[in-house]
Order: C-alpha cells, then structure tokens, then sequence
C-alpha cells in the first residue's frame, strides 16, 4: 500500500507542478502584455506632446514671418525719398542753395592713382564744386522735390 499512496502522491505533486508552471507562464504573459501597452502609451503620449510643441513652433514661425513683413513695410516707408526731403524742408528748414550760394571751388586732382591692373581711374575735381547735383549727377529740382537725372 504505500507504494500505492507514494505514486498518488508523485501524481498530484506534478500536477501541482504544472499548475504552477501554467500560472507563472500566464503571469509572465500578462506581465509582457502590460508592459507593451504602457510602452505604447507611452509613445503615444511623447508623439502628441511632439505634435503640440510643433504646433506652437509653426505658429509662432508664421507671427514672426508676418511682424518681418510689417517691418519690412515700414521701413519701406521710412526710406522713401519724398518723405526724406518732406522733412528735411518742413521739419529741419533745409533748402537748396541759391544760384548765388554756390561758389566754384578749385580743381583738385585726387592724390590716389590708380594700382596696376586696376580698373579704378582718379576723379578729378571735387565734388563740392557742384552742390546743386549729387555725385551721381542727379540735380535737384525744388519745384518738384526730387531730383532728375
């Protein structure tokens, strides 16, 4: 007889071997299923938190690409030349000279010549012998406010 009860008792101590075995097997695989779903989650959150900082990024991209145009406008408009001269005889009281005020200075010949090879040429006569044109040879034209070419 007991070697009947010791092969009842080798039979049940392996299936509660087994048992074991599948629940720590299934343990193991719930454990794996959870950390794939948090690792999903995961992801996914730091994808929508990637996906909000863009959005204020590009938002604010396209607020400083239009205060630039802005500026760009405004400055535009600050370098206009009619404005320019609009001050420079309303506000600062300038005025082009008379035909009496502008005196001839004399001829000077420029002390720098011109390095070999280069394409440079001296400029004779100084540019404050013609105070009524600019040294692009535009002259001033009060009537108008401009200046012709």
């Amino acid at each position: 007889m007991t070697s009947q009860v010791s092969q009842a008792k080798a039979v049940v101590e392996s299936g509660g071997a087994r048992r074991r075995l599948s629940l720590g097997l299934i343990g193991l695989v719930v454990l794996g299923m959870t950390v794939g779903a948090t690792a999903h989650v995961a992801v996914h959150s730091k994808r929508i938190e990637v996906a909000i900082a863009l959005g204020k990024e590009e938002r604010a991209f396209r607020e400083l690409t239009l205060q630039r145009r802005h500026l760009e406008i405004e400055i535009g408009m600050l370098k206009d030349p009619a404005r320019i001269i609009a001050i420079a005889r309303d506000q600062l009281g300038m005025r082009p000279p008379a035909p009496g005020d502008i005196h001839a200075g004399p001829v000077v010949e420029s002390v720098r010549k011109p390095s070999q090879g280069s394409q440079q040429q001296s400029r004779v006569g100084s540019p404050l012998a013609m105070p009524a044109a600019d040294q692009r040879g535009r002259v001033w034209e009060p009537s108008q406010g401009s200046h012709q070419q």
